[in-house]
């Protein structure tokens, strides 16, 4: 099933980087459900404080704890190795000036309408490495998002003691898993490589001087591949404005297995596939 603003076909293919891109958007529905103020990125030093209980769309098999220590400093290369050479780093250009080459970029892929409905563009680099980062954290923080807010709204049925999420709220997932499946992973990883020395000091300068953001990359991959998959209805509560996790071991869920469940199963399986076809071509 198409995006309706899916790209159109090019021989440069589409940036490795909407693969995350798109999965981080299906994160933004954590927050139409979070209408408190947004907590700041969490101190470079360490891993993100969990959430006494963070937002949630969805439920999902006992988990594994989310919250990811934060990148082990390193004193040479990444401990996956990059799928290729990098260009010179005094090719790219400054952070603060790099949100008109990216869009240029990404204008050859898909309109500036339909970019606007999904990304955040302004200091466009460094949302998108706070996204990455925190894929394998609690919460992505919504002030720092590359991405917008998935449209609609919750669904979910209501009794007098039970709150279930309802399969017709994975549809709102529709679009992005349909974009996921169209990018071509060999020229995701190729058009990676040319922008990572950029990523990589946006990386460093958020406090993790000796790490790589490749490492960070192959981590948040990894971990949502390991989502579990859900059975039975999706049961959630609402003790204030939040819609929170009946059981509280999912509420330790990352927000990339959060997403993976969140999308329901069906979605969760594509995603998957594509997501080890993407890992293929930047592990090497």
């Amino acid at each position: 099933m198409p995006p309706p603003n899916a790209p159109p076909a090019s021989t440069a293919g589409p940036p490795w980087w909407l693969v995350v891109l798109a999965i981080a958007a299906i994160a933004g529905g954590i927050y139409l459900w979070q209408r408190e103020t947004p907590r700041p990125v969490p101190p470079p030093t360490t891993a993100a404080a969990p959430e006494s209980a963070a937002p949630v769309e969805a439920a999902a098999a006992p988990a594994q704890p989310a919250e990811a220590a934060p990148p082990a400093p390193v004193a040479d290369g990444p401990k996956n190795p990059l799928p290729g050479a990098l260009p010179d780093a005094s090719t790219m250009p400054p952070p603060e000036r790099s949100d008109a080459p990216i869009l240029e970029a990404l204008l050859q892929l898909a309109r500036r309408d339909a970019l606007a409905q999904v990304l955040n563009m302004q200091d466009f680099a460094r949302r998108f490495v706070v996204t990455v980062d925190h894929l394998p954290r609690e919460l992505i923080p919504a002030q720092l998002s590359a991405v917008k807010r998935v449209p609609g709204q919750l669904a979910v049925a209501s009794t007098d003691d039970s709150i279930t999420l309802q399969p017709a709220n994975f549809a709102r997932y529709d679009a992005f898993v349909g974009l996921v499946e169209s990018l071509d992973p060999k020229t995701m990883a190729a058009i990676y490589l040319r922008f990572y020395p950029l990523l990589q000091q946006e990386y460093r300068a958020m406090g993790f001087p000796q790490a790589h953001l490749h490492d960070r990359v192959i981590e948040a991959i990894d971990d949502m591949l390991t989502a579990p998959e859900v059975s039975g209805p999706i049961r959630l509560v609402q003790p204030k404005v939040n819609y929170r996790f009946v059981d509280p071991l999912l509420e330790k869920l990352s927000a990339g297995r959060k997403i993976m469940i969140r999308i329901g199963p069906e979605h969760a399986a594509r995603m998957k596939k594509a997501l080890r076809a993407l890992r293929a071509e930047l592990v090497r």
